[in-house]
């Protein structure tokens, strides 16, 4: 338990440092975290070492963890601006986390709920195997969980701690975020867990601006990017009656407005017909977003026949229409 972080740097070892946080008592976790002081964000990005922070998920030790991580970037930031003048202040601590594929898992376990299929699909069995949500020991023949507290309960109060840092990082640094596939994973969860009205803000203004560059650069926007489109779709889906539970619709709204004057430049591309679709298909869209929509159909049409190599985005489209 002192020597953790001596272990972390294989599989095996990661997984009995794991069992350790998830078995022992208050006092082993302590131990261990302590011995893991100073390593927290290498551990996370670490190919195994990870596994080993997302295991114990106690509300104290998550504090310390997230108020380590915040401290240790402050002073990395602090040495960056002696040797560099350029100050940015839309920097994030998390960023380089959320953009990891290991160290962003960080962030969904907190953000996706047990119940949630959607959990499934961001942690393979392994991982699963290893995060046990509730573990359990035998004490006089009975099955008692090594935590008092219910682990839904333990996730939402945890959550709660990470909510502003979680959604500071996603406005400021929403195109990062909507061009990585990790990053649009925890993008999208943030914004399925808060819903909040200034996040779609940033999300919207990243796609308005990139329309924008393509005019001014000649550069593909976001709706062409092969992960920025998945991640749009996916914002849309978010406000599906069948998955936004009693919240309210935010994005589709928001976007749609915005994007009112400029759906043909969104469906220049096949990608962009992909998201002019799930976009008709929305049960919150606006009536008089669809109508738009429809008097541009001869338009896609004949953007279809201009791109002979690719028009499923635009037969959907078409379809739909």
């Amino acid at each position: 338990v002192d020597h953790s972080i001596h272990l972390l740097s294989t599989r095996a070892g990661t997984c009995v440092v794991a069992a350790c946080a998830a078995y022992g008592t208050a006092k082993d976790r302590k131990r261990i975290m302590k011995s893991l002081k100073g390593y927290t964000r290498s551990s996370l990005l670490h190919r195994d070492a990870y596994l080993a922070i997302l295991s114990d998920d106690t509300v104290s030790v998550q504090k310390s963890l997230l108020a380590e991580l915040l401290t240790q970037h402050d002073k990395q930031d602090d040495d960056d601006d002696n040797d560099d003048d350029s100050n940015d202040k839309e920097k994030s601590p998390l960023l380089e986390l959320a953009l990891h594929e290991n160290a962003s898992k960080l962030f969904l376990l907190l953000l996706v709920s047990e119940e949630e299929a959607s959990r499934f699909k961001y942690f393979d069995p392994y991982e699963r195997e290893v995060l046990t949500p509730n573990p359990t020991v035998t004490e006089d023949g009975q099955e008692v969980p090594t935590s008092k507290k219910n682990p839904e309960a333990r996730r939402k109060e945890l959550l709660q701690h990470f909510r502003q840092p979680l959604l500071d990082l996603c406005s400021r640094r929403a195109k990062e975020l909507m061009c990585s596939l990790p990053g649009s994973r925890v993008l999208k969860e943030v914004y399925a867990s808060f819903r909040s009205q200034g996040l779609v803000d940033a999300i919207v203004q990243v796609c308005l601006d990139s329309l924008d560059g393509v005019k001014d650069t000649k550069e593909s926007s976001l709706f062409e990017d092969p992960v920025g489109h998945m991640t749009i779709k996916n914002l849309i889906l978010c406000d599906n009656a069948d998955q936004r539970n009693e919240s309210t619709p935010v994005f589709v709204d928001t976007f749609a407005v915005a994007m009112k004057s400029r759906l043909l430049e969104v469906g220049k591309s096949n990608r962009g017909a992909f998201v002019l679709t799930t976009l008709c298909k929305a049960d919150s869209l606006p009536p008089d977003i669809l109508g738009a929509l429809q008097k541009h159909k001869a338009d896609f049409a004949k953007m279809a026949k201009k791109d002979a190599k690719s028009t499923k985005g635009y037969d959907a489209l078409l379809k739909t229409l």
